[in-house]
């Protein structure tokens, strides 16, 4: 721990103190160094199992350095390094790794390697309107899984569509390594097109007690200001780790969900419903900007419907929840 913090100081300083581009002999852009991050604290009021309480929430607050460096030949190296900062953590030890990797970027797409989503995870695009609060899809969907040892490749877009692929280095020999596929048409932030429609799986992904084949479809279509959302999911158990849970293999678990969201001015009205293997979750509420990087929020979530079988779902619990907060980018 104490090195990364040493690493994430060097990589702030130098991203302070030297220039984020630098000219070539043609006046052209060579490097270009970015820290970046976002603060998003909310305090939120919490009931669960009867119990009610109120806690300080730090919404995967995070920060970042990443660059790129043109080389010759046309290719431009690539890298990330993030962390998440747990601001409500009582540990001083409030860093843990996100995404960080390097990678090579040309004609031929990009490949990294590293820390990083996999190819279903990035399939969804923007859709998820709670993403890092208690609606969280994660929360409910299998799927949203961060790696290790993994080699992403990204292709170029050709008329919109794109193909991705992650392929991760199992460390137990005896386990076959995952693998996560996918291919995308349009611009899942609905910033260059109005449309996006993703279709990705996920083979071999190893949970902590099972091994999950997953399937996701996810389309979002904008109309002015108004924009609609939609994801069809599909997981199945393929192995398990315990010997004597073996009757679960082949077990499958079905889920959609579906979502809007309307821009009033400066404010940003959201509705989002999500259903998987018997459980459901109903989520409210509402951002306004402040300002270009700065916002403040509210939400309500009310989350049931969560007794079936513990392998199917790992992070999820019953309880309703409200929260309100502010968000900083910088």
């Amino acid at each position: 721990m104490k090195l990364i913090k040493k690493a994430l100081i060097l990589s702030i300083c130098s991203a302070l103190a030297l220039p984020a581009v630098a000219a070539d002999k043609k006046n052209e852009m060579k490097e270009v160094i970015d820290f970046y991050g976002k603060l998003n604290i909310s305090l939120q009021a919490s009931e669960e199992g009867g119990d009610s309480f109120n806690e300080l929430k730090s919404n995967a607050s995070r920060v970042g350095v990443k660059g790129k460096y043109k080389l010759d030949h046309g290719l431009t190296a690539i890298y990330k390094l993030e962390w998440q900062v747990n601001v409500d953590d009582d540990s001083k030890d409030t860093l843990t790794a996100r995404n960080q990797w390097v990678g090579i970027k040309g004609y031929f797409g990009e490949v990294t390697v590293g820390r990083s989503d996999t190819t279903l995870k990035v399939s969804q695009g923007k859709f998820d309107l709670f993403n890092d609060y208690e609606g969280d899809l994660k929360n409910l969907f299998i799927g949203e899984n961060r790696v290790t040892d993994a080699l992403t490749y990204k292709s170029p877009s050709f008329s919109n569509v794109k193909f991705l692929a992650s392929y991760i280095l199992s460390e137990d020999s005896d386990l076959d390594d995952p693998f996560s596929v996918g291919v995308q048409f349009g611009d899942g932030s609905l910033k260059k097109t109005d449309f996006f429609v993703s279709l990705a799986h996920d083979q071999n992904m190893q949970g902590k007690s099972a091994i999950y084949e997953t399937t996701r479809l996810v389309g979002m279509y904008k109309f002015g200001d108004l924009r609609l959302g939609a994801i069809l999911t599909e997981s199945e158990i393929s192995d398990v780790s315990d010997s004597t849970d073996t009757d679960l293999i082949g077990a499958s678990e079905n889920g959609f969900a579906v979502n809007a969201s309307y821009k009033l001015g400066k404010a940003l009205a959201k509705v989002q419903y999500q259903e998987f293997a018997g459980a459901d979750a109903i989520n409210v509420g509402v951002d306004y900007k402040l300002g270009k990087n700065t916002k403040v929020f509210a939400w309500y979530t009310d989350r049931e419907g969560l007794s079936f079988n513990g392998e199917t779902i790992k992070k999820a619990t019953e309880g309703t929840y409200f929260a309100f907060g502010m968000e900083q980018k910088f």
